[in-house]
């Protein structure tokens, strides 16, 4: 039981490590006056999913260098993390307030969601993700982040000057990060360990332990949004996050080492998370948003896919 406290203290590492990085990279966000839509999207997404990039690297690193295969750690950390945020963050979200997403975003981000689950099964339906994989799927991301920052004109508002504010910010932004590399290693060793102990599956551990415990900065960060009545920012950050877990920590994962792909994940994960994501799209889609009743749904999904994760499916 030792390994899953030094797990969850490390996760709660990962969390304040992610809080860190968010503030810091939020406050740069308002210094050079970014709309909130891009900061969901395009700052949000990332920073709260550096516990993701930051498992992954380090995991992958075990794959290279202590000959131990790590990729059910790999790819259900990042699976895991994209269910939990677009159900039961979603879906908690939902119950708190009336959110909703607005066309252009749900057409042009929505289908890029769905687009991203689609490439990493393809990619992986021969049972690897190689190299030359992973990069297809960092380069992917680029492109799609390129044009936020295009639509957005940053380039136009990085000419405010350079201020002893800014430094603060970024010194916090700094030290947030070395929290989380501090906080990932705990959390890696100790999974495996626990895996090993229990006789688990990797991708076991990766999606109920990691991948729900990994999304607690965007559960803390969506609570806050919809309580401060702005929740398109809680929304642009679950679909920020989401495309950026199946793109890049894959791609960096697979980059760094080649990942095998478990057919269970292919054969019942990823159409899971297809489907999950199609959809919230379509609730969405209806004049009304995401209510209630449809927020009700999403955590019994939720629910219901971890009954199955547990007895073994």
């Amino acid at each position: 039981m030792l390994n899953l406290l030094l797990i969850i203290i490390g996760l709660v590492g990962l969390w304040i490590g992610s809080d860190m990085v968010i503030k810091g990279a939020v406050n740069i966000a308002k210094y050079y006056n970014l709309s909130h839509v891009f900061i969901g999207l395009a700052i949000l997404s990332i920073g709260t999913d550096l516990p993701e990039v930051i498992i992954t690297i380090n995991a992958s690193l075990h794959n290279t260098l202590g000959n131990t295969d790590t990729s059910g750690i790999i790819i259900g950390n990042a699976i895991g993390s994209s269910i939990s945020q677009i159900s039961i963050v979603l879906g908690i979200v939902g119950f708190m307030g009336y959110i909703i997403l607005k066309k252009r975003h749900l057409y042009i981000d929505g289908t890029m969601l769905l687009g991203t689950i689609i490439m990493v099964a393809l990619l992986g339906v021969d049972g690897r993700l190689s190299r030359m994989d992973g990069i297809v799927l960092i380069i992917v991301y680029s492109i799609y982040y390129v044009r936020l920052f295009h639509q957005e004109k940053v380039a136009r508002k990085l000419k405010k000057e350079f201020g002893q504010e800014l430094k603060r910010y970024i010194f916090l932004l700094i030290l947030g990060l070395a929290l989380l590399i501090f906080a990932s290693e705990l959390v890696v060793n100790n999974a495996l360990i626990f895996s090993d102990q229990f006789g688990l599956r990797q991708s076991f551990v990766g999606i109920m332990i990691l991948g729900l415990g990994s999304s607690l900065p965007e559960l803390a960060i969506a609570i806050k949004a919809i309580r401060k009545k702005a929740g398109g920012l809680s929304v642009g950050n679950i679909i920020g996050s989401n495309i950026f877990d199946m793109s890049v920590p894959i791609g960096l994962g697979a980059t760094i080492a080649e990942v095998n792909f478990e057919k269970e994940l292919l054969q019942f994960d990823l159409p899971y998370l297809f489907v999950l994501s199609f959809l919230v799209l379509i609730f969405f889609y209806k004049k009304k948003g995401l209510q209630r009743i449809e927020a009700v749904v999403l955590i019994c999904i939720f629910i219901f896919y971890s009954v199955l994760k547990f007895i073994g499916f």
